[in-house]
């Protein structure tokens, strides 16, 4: 049960991360939204503009989404054989997201439909998040960077809102412009508060921050959590004498009525961890939004090896700072997924077998997932940390509690353990052995 709880949690967060816009295209633009076209000046080569003259009519009929899955086409297409040509594209669509970011409220905002300002911000976000990340891109392929386009961006024509109006290159002002945006939301401020406690430390307080947050998760949800423990442990509690159920009504159509009996009889929900579970995905999201929020500021951060002058020789694979993606952070991560899924100890030797491949697929289902979508560092180091915690807590709450304690050349029973429930009334043990064990023979009366 657990583990089907599991693979829901997982289909749901997949589903979450396309909500938040890590996979498919932006919304539609709201109708009759203007939108600052890009500078003619700021164009770094202008014999490409007959290639990008249907994009251009796109941006004037606000269509900015299909503009800018038109720029990444002409990119994907030029990418191989014409790399000025592909990089000029990725310079445009970035200067899309960027004067998207610095359009402002357009005239009768206010007035638009409650639908309509909700589309037009998710497509702000959506188009500055993507630019963001193509302009990246763009400076740090080689290949791409040695282009005219790869040096313009590089150049300081852009003023950078973080340094009063300052002229920066076009990543540097992207950022200052997200960064200002995402700076009046009550997360960004929360973990803002907690990286400053300790003085903005790069080498310290953006990890620790990260930490207090995992506590502050954890702490919250404890009392379901813990709800959710006693539930797994009754159920191992219990084991013995569903197994002897299981033997005893195998292949019979009752099988089913007599377990769901045995469940009620002793109080038992067999469905009592699934709620839990899917009361932590809000926090989850809410913390992974956050982590994306403050991302420009992570970029500060450095952890051990991530930010080290070692990382920087090895980039695909160690993390340059907490807000990229960091190959041994995540086998780490990954390790201690399945260590947490393995303190869950069960009598029965088939459920054990089952549990342990399980483990195995779900912790390579998270790991895929955390490959595929590049995660930073910074989120990655966080569910670590909820692993940790989430292990200290199994291991006091279900591991420990069940342990079977022996001594030295005596040999231990099962510990009985009083029903609950209208099971209580008959005086029903959950030990099979005690439920076994041969009474004495009554005396005769003379």
């Amino acid at each position: 049960m657990k583990y089907s709880v599991r693979c829901v949690y997982f289909c749901l967060l997949l589903a979450c991360l396309n909500i938040a816009g890590i996979s498919g295209s932006a919304g539609q633009t709201p109708a009759n939204v203007p939108v600052p076209s890009t500078p003619a000046d700021r164009l770094p080569d202008p014999r490409f503009n007959s290639v990008f003259a249907k994009v251009d009519s796109l941006i004037a009929d606000q269509e900015l989404s299909k503009a800018y899955d038109a720029y990444l086409a002409i990119k994907k297409d030029a990418e191989s054989q014409n790399a000025p040509l592909a990089a000029d594209a990725m310079l445009r669509a970035s200067l899309l997201g960027y004067n998207v970011l610095i359009g402002g409220p357009v005239p009768g905002f206010d007035k638009l439909p409650i639908e309509a300002q909700d589309a037009r911000r998710d497509l702000e976000s959506d188009i500055a998040r993507k630019s963001h990340d193509l302009i990246k891109q763009l400076i740090e392929d080689p290949k791409l960077g040695d282009t005219q386009a790869g040096r313009f961006v590089l150049e300081p024509h852009w003023p950078n809102i973080q340094k009063d109006g300052e002229l920066s290159n076009l990543r540097t002002a992207i950022e200052g412009q997200i960064d200002h945006r995402n700076s009046r939301k009550l997360q960004y401020q929360i973990v803002d508060k907690l990286v400053k406690i300790t003085g903005a430390q790069p080498a310290f307080s953006y990890w620790f921050a990260l930490i207090l947050i995992a506590i502050l998760v954890k702490s919250i949800t404890f009392p379901l959590t813990l709800r959710t423990y006693k539930s797994q442990r009754e159920m191992q509690r219990v084991q013995p004498l569903i197994k002897e159920l299981q033997e005893k009504y195998k292949g019979k159509p009752e099988l089913n009525e007599k377990m769901m009996a045995f469940y009620k009889e002793h109080n038992i929900n067999p469905f009592s961890s699934c709620f839990p579970m899917l009361v932590q995905l809000p926090f989850m999201y809410y913390v992974y939004n956050t982590i994306r929020l403050y991302e420009y500021h992570f970029s500060r951060g450095k952890f051990l090896w991530i930010g080290s002058p070692v990382s920087h020789h090895f980039p695909a694979y160690l993390g340059t700072d907490l807000a990229r993606f960091d190959m041994p952070l995540l086998v780490i991560y990954a390790l201690s997924n399945y260590l947490t899924m393995k303190l869950n100890p069960s009598p029965d030797p088939a459920m054990a077998q089952q549990q342990k491949t399980q483990s195995i697929m779900m912790t390579v289902m998270f790991f895929w997932m955390f490959m595929k979508y590049q995660w930073s560092a910074a989120f990655i180091f966080y569910w670590l940390i909820l692993n940790f915690i989430s292990a200290f807590q199994q291991y006091n709450y279900i591991y420990k509690p069940n342990k079977v304690k022996t001594t030295p050349g005596i040999v231990s029973e099962p510990a009985s353990i009083p029903a609950t429930g209208s099971g209580a009334a008959t005086g029903t043990s959950l030990s099979a052995a005690t439920a076994s064990r041969p009474r004495p023979k009554a005396r005769k009366r003379k």
